[in-house]
């Protein structure tokens, strides 16, 4: 994506910069604009595109800046926006200032409408480059704290790239007469040409004047892969100075230091480059060469050389064929494993990952084409839906649930049907109990009589004895209400001493009394079973991820 500021957009820099005021980007523009080349450079005098061609504008998601000179803008279209194709993309001002434009090949943004399309998330950043955006437009935000950390993510790729050019070519491998220090006349010029340093790709189009800062001294190339805009490039620079060494400047890139020649005190150059006589690809440039090199047999190799003349010539197309005197070709192979393949076509696997595996589906109960998985449709058909009837099948949807082995006719099981979906149940069994009382109360009770009957009995005599009586002096007394007054006197009798009678009772017979105990109402006591168990019946189990084979 090609991005530039429109004339516009500089004026408005322009403006803010000189009366000190931020610059305030609002919105992303997306436009679809008939006949637009993206290959073509921006039209920087063009006006915002009419809003006829405009299908959608929003505020962007995230600011951040790469460096002082460059900031980025983010904006993010979730699958809840479209649908719109695009080609046009616009940053624009509070002011409504378009500031910055970029043509893109024809985008498509698509609504998440299940089942009948599925969405797509979008996501674009926006580059404004000018010295001081950073300050001028207020970012604040370094970009790696917000985005996915590209830099970092491209920093390692090329770091691989760059170590497998070392494995190649070694720290230092010229081509040819390229990057060569030669003295013109009064001058010195480094040659144009093409070398690998450091596994970095230096290549110089045209010759370069240099000069030296004095002599005698050493001609080094400075080499280093740094951050340009938003991406990076190999920079490079002819230093001058005696034993230099590689070294990490104060933005932490690191740069190698390669020694390309020696400069006397009169002027004269020595070589001091690493050089292959290649000006072909390298490949070509190695085969090009019989017996150049010791090891090397590029064109006079055999059989025999390597150990194959015992292989016949005989080769075969059929994967069944078990003779031991011919070789199976690549299509016997081929035939071969997508028979072994076909025989795993409806197999159901547990997998210890969060996707299915290449070859597998999610056994969810998903609507899948009929002729995508033909061979799976063959096998399952319209056990567990028809689809839509016509182009799709659904597979059977294993979540949640327990997989168990089709009775087929054992008994222990009974009246399955492959696919079936079974309810869960509990084994009968019993349960421990017991009984509430049924509160304080009481029962009445009495006794029957034992019918009319005596009971004989005498006491015994305490012998002869008598009471002797006395009168005391007289009393006087009053009466009731009513009644005379007069004088009484008082009697008294002596004690005859301690004694006593003794009373016999004569039993009655043999007899029984009945006891009646009254009912205390109609009452019920309580039973109190426990609870126990949870939600769901179940064994102790591992959630792995059930898939089909198509």
């Amino acid at each position: 994506m090609s991005a530039s500021i429109t004339k516009a957009g500089e004026r408005l820099i322009a403006e803010k910069q000189a009366v000190h005021e931020k610059l305030k980007v609002v919105r992303f523009i997306i436009a679809m604009v008939p006949d637009l080349d993206p290959e073509q450079p921006v039209d920087r005098d063009a006006p915002k595109p009419p809003p006829e061609q405009i299908v959608h504008t929003q505020a962007y998601t995230q600011k951040g800046f790469v460096n002082p000179n460059q900031v980025v803008y983010s904006l993010m279209m979730g699958s809840d926006i479209g649908d719109f194709d695009w080609n046009w993309i616009g940053l624009e001002t509070v002011e409504d200032v378009l500031l910055s434009v970029a043509y893109v090949p024809t985008q498509q943004k698509r609504k998440n409408t299940p089942p009948q399309q599925i969405g797509n998330n979008v996501t674009r950043n926006f580059l404004v480059a000018f010295d001081g955006a950073q300050a001028l437009m207020e970012v604040t935000i370094d970009a790696s704290t917000w985005q996915h950390d590209f830099t970092v993510r491209l920093r390692d790729i090329d770091e691989r790239e760059r170590l497998a050019n070392r494995d190649v070519f070694g720290r230092a491998c010229f081509f040819g007469h390229g990057l060569q220090l030669v003295r013109t006349g009064g001058g010195y010029h480094v040659k144009a040409g093409l070398a690998f340093l450091e596994g970095l790709r230096v290549e110089l189009a045209k010759d370069l004047a240099v000069a030296p800062e004095r002599l005698p001294t050493q001609a080094w190339m400075d080499v280093a892969l740094e951050r340009q805009i938003n991406s990076a490039a190999v920079g490079w620079v002819v230093r001058w100075g005696d034993g230099l060494r590689d070294y990490i400047d104060s933005a932490g890139v690191q740069h190698y230091l390669i020694h390309l020649a020696d400069l006397s005190e009169s002027g004269t150059v020595t070589d001091r480059r690493t050089v292959e006589q290649i000006d072909r690809p390298l490949v070509q440039h190695f085969a090009a060469h019989n017996g150049d090199y010791a090891q090397l047999r590029a064109r006079g190799t055999t059989k025999a050389d390597v150990e194959l003349d015992q292989i016949p010539n005989a080769i075969s197309d059929d994967p069944w064929d078990d003779s031991s005197e011919i070789l199976a070709t690549t299509a016997a192979l081929v035939v071969l494993e997508e028979s072994i393949n076909d025989s795993f076509v409806g197999m159901v696997a547990a997998f210890d990952m969060p996707n299915a595996p290449e070859g597998w589906l999610k056994r969810n109960g998903a609507n899948v084409s009929r002729t995508t998985y033909a061979k799976l449709f063959a096998v399952i058909g319209t056990r567990y839906g028809a689809g839509d009837g016509v182009t799709t099948f659904n597979v059977g949807d294993s979540r949640g649930v327990f997989l168990r082995a089709l009775d087929d006719g054992r008994g222990l099981d009974p009246a399955r049907t492959l696919g079936s979906l079974q309810q869960g149940q509990n084994l009968s069994h019993t349960h421990a109990a017991s009984t509430a009382g049924a509160g304080n109360h009481g029962h009445s009770a009495w006794t029957g009589s034992a019918g009319h009957h005596n009971h004989t009995g005498s006491t015994t005599t305490n012998g002869s004895h008598q009471h002797i009586l006395g009168i005391g002096p007289n009393v006087a007394f009053s009466g009731a209400a009513g009644v005379g007054h007069g004088r009484v006197n008082a009697l008294a009798t002596d004690p005859a001493g301690d004694h006593a009678h003794f009373l016999h009772i004569n039993g009655a017979g043999d007899h029984s009394h009945a006891v009646g105990i009254g009912p205390v109402g109609d009452h019920a006591h309580g039973v109190t079973v426990a609870a126990s168990g949870g939600s769901e019946a179940r064994p102790v189990n591992q959630a792995l991820l059930v898939c089909i084979k198509y």
